[in-house]
């Protein structure tokens, strides 16, 4: 089978790229700076444990996860403003949906303006949005079926499941969106540069602020 590149990495220590070394962690979760941001503050929380999707992830982590996930809201709100969440989430490995990337983890972006209206165009002409939580992704995970997720304001959820979902549709909505429409792949756009500067202001944010930060979020 083939190995998990995210696995991979987490396993590396200090081998590992910078953009796959945590920025903060829990005992199940990390978060990582996204390669390809196309905007700064952009993070990834991942699973530890390799899952396919979020909503393959067991009840006893969910507790957890939302907690982890609030903390860094939290963080990228005071840096950044109002914060966005969502998933790409496949059923399987090697699903369009899932971007190439067939582990687990949400995107928590700094956004200004309306996602689900801004994806909307990228979706299949049948699909519909309802709302939702990780209860309902735990349910499309169980019925085999693909999924988005997503979640403005963190909190506020809903769901598209579809069997055609293409690749990369909330990337594609945001490049589209702040003007840079053909740079939305990040095997293609690497972006480093936003990268980084999402690296430095967090980690001096952290070095700042770290006795006002809750310790075991601290990687």
């Amino acid at each position: 089978m083939k190995r998990c590149k995210i696995c991979t990495e987490l396993g590396a220590g200090d081998s590992a790229n910078i953009w796959n070394k945590p920025l903060f962690e829990s005992p199940n979760f990390v978060a990582l700076p996204s390669l390809g941001s196309l905007v700064e503050g952009w993070l990834l929380l991942v699973s530890k444990t390799h899952l396919i999707s979020y909503g393959a992830m067991p009840d006893a982590q969910i507790e957890e996860m939302n907690e982890f996930k609030d903390f860094l809201c939290s963080i990228l709100k005071q840096c950044y403003g109002p914060v966005t969440a969502f998933e790409h989430g496949p059923s399987m490995a090697s699903r369009s949906v899932g971007c190439g990337v067939d582990h687990a983890h949400l995107h928590l972006v700094p956004l200004a303006f309306d996602l689900e209206a801004e994806v909307s165009p990228f979706l299949p002409a049948n699909s519909r949005w309802i709302e939702a939580g990780i209860k309902e992704c735990q349910d499309a995970h169980g019925r085999g079926e693909d999924y988005l997720y997503l979640e403005q304001p963190i909190g506020i959820g809903r769901i598209v499941t579809h069997d055609a979902l293409g690749s990369q549709l909330f990337r594609r909505a945001i490049a589209m969106r702040i003007g840079v429409r053909d740079q939305y792949n990040w095997r293609e756009y690497e972006h480093l540069p936003t990268v980084m500067a999402t690296i430095l202001s967090l980690r001096d944010r952290t070095a700042i602020g770290a006795s006002s930060l809750q310790p075991e979020f601290v990687a």
